[in-house]
């Protein structure tokens, strides 16, 4: 999708006003956590409204006043349905002859599926430190403030997020367990998809409803809120393309050509995980929600994992063979970032702040660089420019392969070749051409591709 199918007066309001009607909503809801659900569901409602070209004809004052309403409204029948909620639950915990009425009762596989996701959350509850798991409890569960908690332990706010970060880290392992476990083997990806929703709905029904579980029904339902994305996307790009993206909460991101992204929003993080290319990110800030975004190593597991509360950077993984490959570059332009690399079970292995104008490249689950390097612009390809420092030519090339209209192929004695320097996109062609020029090659268009060969 372009990005001007995501592009609408209504959808530019949203994004402009989005401070405003987080305010707004909170003063509503009375919770700063339903303030975003609502925010999100508006989105979606107008994101929807513009791909069906059901946009009503506004001025820039009308657009605004048109969101609100919309938030409004949707603030309205939250709370009509909480109201049948609240009152099917005090159904529920009466016995059935008072109840007026009949009863659902959940049947042994919800049940089942309910008992099981309960364990999978407490067992990987109990292999987190003391301190955050109890930080996790109060802030996310019983919604304690994060200056409070802070201040009770000792700790910095900083240090209170980490520890949160580190819960719902192993809650969402856990989670993700869970929905695998309900894919039948042998069955296909629309039906299992079909199942995981079915249990999505199910077990959402018995702890949102039912009242049973871990801290009662509100206690289990925000429990479950922050295992269970409230959206979620795909977004990718094909040869030569790239696409400046929204996000519901008003943060942006460009994918490079070929890239691909899957990002998820839960009730205390953003999630984006990079399965191909490169993207740069614009965050907006919600320390009350980090943005994380993890880069995995298909092939042992081990990941490397870029936290940030507000700020723009740019992240690309390495492809192909030579120096690059499986590492992952982190380019800051404005604020801080974490970088952690993360061993194939999981837990962080090494850790390191970069702030602006620092980049580093880092290989999932190995020891981190010992000092940053610098860099002069963050995915300066946005700009149409790929820099190269003492790059081998296979790395090189690699990189470029995105952009070119032919393939290239080149030879063992001349990939380990190293160059530096600047290539605009719009002519990597004439760079792969001019190659004799800047090292010893040379370069031959047979059959419709670049042949590449030592001299």
């Amino acid at each position: 999708m372009g990005t001007g199918a995501l592009s609408s007066p209504l959808l530019t309001s949203f994004r402009d006003s989005y401070r405003d009607l987080l305010r707004y909503l909170s003063h509503r809801t009375g919770s700063a956590d339903e303030a975003r659900d609502v925010a999100h569901d508006t989105w979606v409602r107008l994101a929807d409204m513009n791909l069906r070209g059901e946009q009503p004809a506004l001025c820039d004052s009308e657009a605004r006043a048109y969101v609100f309403a919309m938030a409004r409204n949707l603030v309205i029948d939250r709370q009509r349905h909480a109201g049948v909620v609240a009152r099917h639950a005090q159904s529920q915990a009466l016995p059935l002859g008072d109840a007026g009425g009949a009863q659902h009762v959940p049947d042994a596989c919800e049940s089942l599926m309910y008992r099981q996701a309960v364990d999978m959350l407490e067992a990987a509850l109990a292999t987190v430190p003391d301190r955050a798991r109890q930080v996790f409890l109060r802030h996310r569960v019983n919604g304690e403030d994060q200056g409070t908690l802070a201040a009770e332990y000792g700790i910095s706010r900083n240090m209170v997020e980490r520890d949160m970060m580190l819960a719902m880290d192993r809650v969402q392992v856990a989670m993700e367990h869970w929905h695998a476990a309900g894919r039948a083997p042998g069955t296909g990806a629309a039906h299992s998809a079909v199942r995981g929703t079915g249990r999505r709905r199910s077990l959402a029904a018995l702890l949102g409803v039912a009242g049973i579980g871990l801290a009662g029904g509100l206690g289990a339902w925000r429990w479950w809120r922050m295992a269970v994305a409230d959206w979620q996307q795909v977004a990718s790009t094909g040869h030569g393309k790239t696409l400046r993206h929204p996000l519901p909460d008003g943060s942006h991101i460009t994918l490079d050509a070929q890239s691909r992204v899957h990002m998820a929003y839960y009730a205390g993080q953003r999630r984006v995980t990079l399965l191909a290319g490169a993207v740069f990110f614009d965050v907006v800030r919600d320390v009350d929600r980090p943005f994380v975004v993890e880069v995995p190593d298909n092939a042992n597991g081990a990941a490397v994992r870029v936290t940030v509360l507000g700020t723009r950077f740019g992240v690309e993984r390495g492809a192909g063979g030579g120096d690059v490959q499986g590492q992952v570059e982190v380019q800051v332009e404005e604020g801080r970032v974490r970088v952690q690399s993360l061993g194939p079970d999981g837990q962080v292995t090494a850790t390191r702040e970069l702030t602006d104008g620092e980049a580093m490249r880092v290989a999932p689950g190995e020891p981190l660089p010992a000092s940053p390097a610098s860099t002069h612009e963050a995915a300066a390809w946005r700009h149409g420019v790929v820099a190269f420092t003492d790059t081998p030519l296979a790395d090189a090339v690699e990189r470029l392969r995105r952009y070119l209209p032919r393939a290239v192929w080149v030879d063992a004695d001349a990939a380990a070749l190293r160059l530096s320097g600047q290539v605009r996109i719009a002519q990597a062609e004439d760079f792969v051409r001019a190659l004799p020029a800047v090292v010893p090659v040379q370069v031959q268009l047979v059959a419709g591709q670049w042949q590449v060969q030592a001299r």
